[in-house]
């Protein structure tokens, strides 16, 4: 961790590449990324909202994201109120008192009982080990405010699992028994007529199954990019932006006689900066140079990195109103640092390719393909949704993605996957929502003579989950999960894992 921060000070005007829009629309562009398998199983066990991201759409969410109350015909007029009429009036005025102006607390408390024949080691579990209670009060804060040319919004969230069996084998051990997981997430915003400027900065820490490791650890991670556009005329402006995001991976729980994983950190710093001219009222230029550097520090000392600087010609044309393409090239350059016979570096050429397609309220569709920055393979992420009617929801993401591994030094993980949800509301406070994920993992060395042969991990993963919610008020449900996903691991077992929940959930 030393050396991560030293290299930080060294190459702290280097960058990552940001993406086109980030520019324009910084905010979005680092909020609406791509949800993968492994984040959403790593996650699923996390109590509250996740701040830290905005994910779109949300999947493996209650509800599917239909969590809007069915509209209810007032009540008749009649002397007395109901039972239910009063304990709604108590939870509305409870809910009032946690606002204060432009600032708002949110509390929950989720109680139940859970399944699971997963474990946090990957070891058989007895059946005295699989079943508990548990109880999840959840806290979150949120604050929205425009003042003059200036906007903030700022949002964190909170939530601790508590399972009061303590033979649960699938809750964790030690310092990850019971995990509490904390998100946040701020954007300052400053717009006027020729100067723009945007900061957003996100966090997150928690622990879970790790479909890499095949066993429970903790991650944390932090990231925060500056961008800021001046238009000089009509048709031109320029711009520059910076990016920092820093991950750690720590403390996995493998099963007895095997080797714990090291801990894993990885830095990505650099800057980028970009002239503009607007060729017509639909088609727009764009020349880039960018630069950034990539970086991982391992437990036992190992550590490397990739350098790059790009230089990019992009252009965007607007076709309609709600559907544009950007398309660019150029040439690139990089290096490797403390990688004994690097591959995948000196020149070679960069390119983008993105749509955006929003045709109605109810329907989008976005997507991207590119190989800039320390690429090895091309990236590419597709997000598309359709609200079918008020009460069908359909999403749909495919990705693939790469960075250095958190298993061993010198080598990249890829990893290409998809997801999709399906939710409907069945009755009036009934709804039902159906995802399934499946991802798949490659391995590539960046060495040519060292660590061609690296433990991996596995080389696909699956998970299929299914919730049927009921919203006995606005404050209270009553939800039901059950999840099915691959077995643990690289082990030689092939047995489906499967956990299943039934929970009384209160919000105010």
């Amino acid at each position: 961790m030393l050396k991560i921060g030293t290299l930080l000070i060294r190459t702290y005007g280097l960058a990552v590449v940001l993406c086109l829009l980030a520019f324009t629309l910084p905010a979005e562009a680092t909020s609406q990324t791509v949800l993968t398998v492994r984040e959403a199983e790593f996650r699923s066990r996390w109590a509250g909202p996740q701040e830290d991201r905005e994910a779109t759409p949300q999947y493996f969410e209650p509800n599917g994201g239909l969590d809007e109350p069915d509209p209810e015909p007032s009540p008749p007029a009649q002397t007395l109120a109901t039972i239910s009429e009063n304990m709604d009036l108590l939870a509305d005025n409870f809910r009032r008192r946690l606002h204060f102006g432009p600032l708002e607390f949110s509390l929950g408390l989720n109680s139940g009982w859970e399944y699971s024949s997963q474990t946090s080691t990957g070891e058989a579990s007895n059946s005295a080990g699989r079943t508990s209670l548990f109880s999840s009060p959840t806290l979150a804060i949120r604050y929205e405010r425009e003042i003059g040319l200036w906007s903030v919004a700022a949002r964190f969230a909170s939530g601790y699992t508590y399972y009061y069996n303590p033979d649960y084998t699938a809750a964790g051990q030690g310092s990850q028994r019971n995990p509490i997981s904390m998100t946040t997430g701020i954007d300052i915003g400053y717009n006027s007529t020729r100067l723009t400027l945007s900061l957003s900065a996100s966090a997150s820490s928690g622990s879970g199954y790790d479909i890499i490791t095949g066993s429970n650890n903790l991650q944390t991670s932090a990231s925060t990019s500056l961008s800021a556009r001046y238009v000089i005329t009509e048709s031109v402006s320029a711009g520059a932006a910076a990016s920092i995001s820093y991950s750690k991976t720590s403390d996995a729980q493998v099963a007895t006689g095997q080797t714990a994983q090291p801990n894993s950190n990885t830095l990505n710093v650099g800057a980028s900066t970009f002239a503009d001219y607007l060729v017509s009222p639909k088609t727009n230029l764009r020349f880039i140079l960018s630069a950034g550097e990539d970086l991982q520090t391992l437990q036992n000392g190992v550590d490397g990195g990739r350098r790059f600087a790009d230089s990019m010609l992009m252009v965007t044309y607007q076709i309609a109103p709600k559907f544009s393409v950007d398309a660019g090239g150029g040439v690139g350059y990089v290096t490797d640092q403390d990688i004994a016979n690097p591959e995948s570096v000196g020149v070679r050429p960069v390119y983008n390719l993105g749509i955006s397609y929003t045709p109605t309220e109810k329907t989008y569709f976005k997507t991207s393909y590119s190989f800039q920055g320390t690429d090895i393979r091309p990236n590419f992420s597709l997000v598309a949704g359709w609200n079918a009617r008020a009460k069908t929801r359909l999403s749909l993401s495919v990705y693939q993605n790469q960075g250095f591994s958190s298993l061993s030094p010198d080598q990249y993980n890829v990893t290409r996957g998809a997801l999709v949800t399906v939710s409907q509301t069945l009755i009036k406070g009934i709804s039902l929502s159906l995802s399934g994920g499946y991802e798949q993992s490659q391995y590539v060395a960046l060495s040519s003579t060292e660590n061609t042969n690296a433990t991996e991990g596995p080389p696909d993963y699956f998970l299929t989950s299914a919730t049927v919610s009921w919203r006995l008020r606005e404050w209270a449900s009553w939800q039901n999960t059950m999840m099915v996903t691959s077995g643990q691991g690289n082990s030689s077992s092939n047995d489906l894992q499967t956990r299943f929940s039934t929970s009384l959930n209160l919000t105010f």
